[in-house]
């Protein structure tokens, strides 16, 4: 029950980094594990909630197959502009936005090489079913205003954000089925990151959505699905109390990096990361962006062989 929470109430508006992530393949997954479900979704969710917590970020919701991330922005880092929140270009913006993308950099390296999750492929009838299964996710990533606030009623409430900004999160993760990569963000998050993190990502489009007319630049970065990534550590004897200790010490550390130092420089001490972007080519990126160029100004025969070359 929702106890003496009052959900007839307004919402507070806010501007966030929000994250959508998706487990591929969840269907089949669900019908042959059965009962057994809970504990591969599970499993999933901790990686998820741990790296996004670490990372300055919180979980807002678990929907199945499914979870959102909120990086929320603090009031000190927000100036209002005719009426609009907008955000200041700032070093702790910067360093946030960079955590937003490497949270879902480190949560895919994590699924590649958690022990309990790669027990997974030796599961004959998911490998019937999906030939060299992988447990997989899609990642979308969006910044902007929402409405925080409690959504039910007295018989069940939860605290949530409702905007289009939210939706555009989902997009972008749906959306990376379609253009064949695990992890797409807007324009918008993109103009907020350090230069050293911009270095690391795509341009891979520029669309409109249904219900808007506003062009939305879409980007990627390129990750590395190699199983040379290696396995985790056993860490089946630590207590949860020692868990949480060690939780609370990772997350306190990054937050002083965030509030005095440079977050991009994690691209070259974190192993993981350093490894997920270990095969980003120089020359590929500029005959992409050759490509994409002409692509944008109507020069297809140019754009098609930089793309080809590529």
């Amino acid at each position: 029950m929702g106890g003496d929470i009052d959900p007839m109430l307004p919402g507070k508006r806010k501007l966030a980094i929000f994250g959508f992530c998706d487990i591929r393949n969840f269907t089949d997954a669900t019908e042959v594990l059965q009962k057994d479900v809970m504990i591969f979704v599970n499993s999933i969710g901790e990686i998820v909630h741990r790296v996004v917590d670490k990372y300055q970020g919180s979980a807002n919701k678990n929907i199945g197959d499914a979870f959102l991330l909120v990086w929320k922005i603090p009031d000190s880092q927000i100036v209002i502009k005719n009426k609009e929140l907008t955000v200041k270009n700032t070093r702790i913006i910067r360093n946030l936005a960079d955590f937003s993308l490497m949270s879902f950099l480190k949560i895919f390296a994590k699924i590649q090489k958690d022990r309990g999750l790669m027990e997974y492929r030796k599961n004959q009838e998911l490998c019937d079913r999906l030939p060299n299964y992988r447990v997989k996710m899609g990642f979308g990533l969006h910044v902007g205003w929402a409405i925080e606030g409690a959504i039910g009623s007295h018989f069940k409430i939860d605290a949530s954000y409702l905007s289009p900004n939210v939706n555009m999160a989902s997009r972008f993760e749906a959306a990376t089925k379609q253009y064949g990569v695990p992890l797409l963000f807007s324009g918008d998050l993109y103009d907020l990151f350090s230069v050293t993190t911009k270095k690391k990502c795509r341009h891979i489009d520029t669309i409109t959505v249904k219900g808007s007319i506003k062009p939305v630049r879409v980007y990627t970065c390129d990750v590395n699905h190699s199983d040379e990534i290696g396995i985790s550590k056993d860490r089946s004897d630590m207590t949860r109390q020692h868990k949480r200790v060690r939780q609370q010490k990772k997350k306190k550390a990054m937050h002083k990096l965030m509030m005095r130092e440079k977050a991009s420089t994690l691209w070259e001490t974190d192993k993981e990361l350093k490894f997920v972007v270990s095969h980003h080519d120089p020359e590929f990126m500029a005959l992409f962006r050759n490509g994409f160029d002409c692509y944008v100004k109507g020069d297809w025969a140019t754009g098609k062989k930089r793309f080809e070359e590529c």
